[in-house]
């Protein structure tokens, strides 16, 4: 089976995320011929030497000044060779590269979007004009659709039936067997692009004071500020001085295993966001034991927190429900210890990355009829 992702914007990091883990995955493990096909940009790709190896990458090159051309050029002469296209979102780019593949595939050809989708992707969806025609159109010309979360897919399936298919983002985990062997502090944890709208970390900052009193927990807050926040944190600090030796921002720590201890350290992973897509951290936070605290704007919070067994979902900035739910976990009985081993455990056994490509891989077959790589 020839498996093609087109991903015009790949970079390195994409390479952990599903954008590379999918092909990568069923290359390794159902012996796909997975390829990767994106402009070039970046100088270079080093997790192709270690953490992805063996995975193939085919640039192409910005001849024209919009990227759809040479896009769509690609696909035009491919098609007939291509057994799965992958294309992500829902977009003209996937739009036009869907069309050509339809018109120039074989007949067993199919064609694979994967939405990535947040809660206001939906409602673009459904929108009127031109650009939600475009999006209704690429939904049609896929021959299938996968959705990142339960709440998505089963409004999505009310429409478009059979079609779509829950297959959520993952994590790649070595070992066999998850790690019950933690250590936890009294930390709070965020980890994100700190400071856009999207992230709300104004929202958290101010949840953390409503409940610092009266114990000794810390926030700690991993990744780049956003320079317009900064004049923000340096006010919440003079009005909440006594917060100066338990709030750390680190700035940005790409060493993973550095970040992973940082996970296993954490008590509580908060992620306070008004929009996201999945939130990936998420799955990071819980496969490392963090009991999780979220909002309704993240569609994959009751996913990962196993329905509300090992989490909070709170509505969309409203700080009082969030610094409530903080209070009720830092004031908890329960052994944190045991408590992160379950954490860990549901994540490792519904949320690794080998066991949902493999999913894909037999609805891929299912679809192809049952066609052997």
């Amino acid at each position: 089976m020839v498996f093609v992702t087109l991903f015009t914007r790949l970079k390195n990091v994409h390479l952990l995320k599903d954008v590379g883990m999918i092909p990568y995955l069923l290359h390794t493990g159902h012996g796909v011929n997975s390829t990767i096909v994106s402009f070039k940009n970046e100088d270079e790709y080093p997790y192709l030497d270690k953490e992805v190896k063996g995975l193939k990458l085919r640039f192409i090159k910005k001849r024209w000044k919009y990227n759809i051309i040479p896009a769509a050029m690609y696909v035009w002469n491919n098609a007939p060779q291509i057994d799965v296209l992958n294309v992500y979102h829902l977009n003209l780019m996937s739009f036009v590269c869907l069309f050509i593949y339809k018109l120039r595939k074989r007949p067993d050809g199919l064609g694979y979007l994967k939405l990535d989708m947040d809660k206001n992707g939906l409602k673009r969806l459904y929108k009127l004009g031109p650009v939600g025609m475009v999006k209704r159109m690429t939904m049609r010309l896929a021959d299938l659709v996968s959705v990142e979360t339960t709440l998505l897919c089963d409004k999505l399936k009310k429409k478009y039936k059979d079609k779509i298919i829950y297959i959520p983002n993952g994590f790649y985990a070595e070992g066999k067997t998850p790690n019950r062997n933690f250590s936890k502090q009294n930390i709070i944890l965020t980890v994100g692009n700190l400071g856009t709208w999207p992230k709300a970390t104004d929202n958290l900052l101010k949840a953390f004071a409503g409940i610092a009193e009266g114990n000794d927990y810390k926030l700690m807050l991993v990744g780049s500020v956003a320079e317009e926040f900064k004049p923000f944190i340096d006010e919440f600090m003079k009005k909440h001085p006594e917060l100066k030796d338990r709030i750390e921002f680190t700035g940005e720590i790409t060493d993973k295993d550095e970040l992973t201890e940082i996970y296993r350290r954490s008590k509580i992973f908060a992620l306070p966001s008004r929009s996201e897509s999945f939130g990936i951290v998420l799955l990071e936070a819980a496969a490392n034991g963090n009991f999780i605290v979220t909002t309704k704007g993240v569609p994959a919070g009751s996913d990962i927190n196993n329905d509300g067994k090992f989490g909070f979902v709170v509505p969309v900035d409203d700080v009082p429900a969030l610094s409530g739910a903080l209070f009720r976990l830092i004031n908890s009985k329960a052994d944190w210890n045991i408590r992160a081993a379950e954490i860990a455990d549901y994540t490792y056994y519904n949320f690794r990355w080998e066991p949902i490509v493999s999913k894909l891989y037999e609805e891929i077959k299912i679809r192809r009829g049952n066609e052997q790589s």
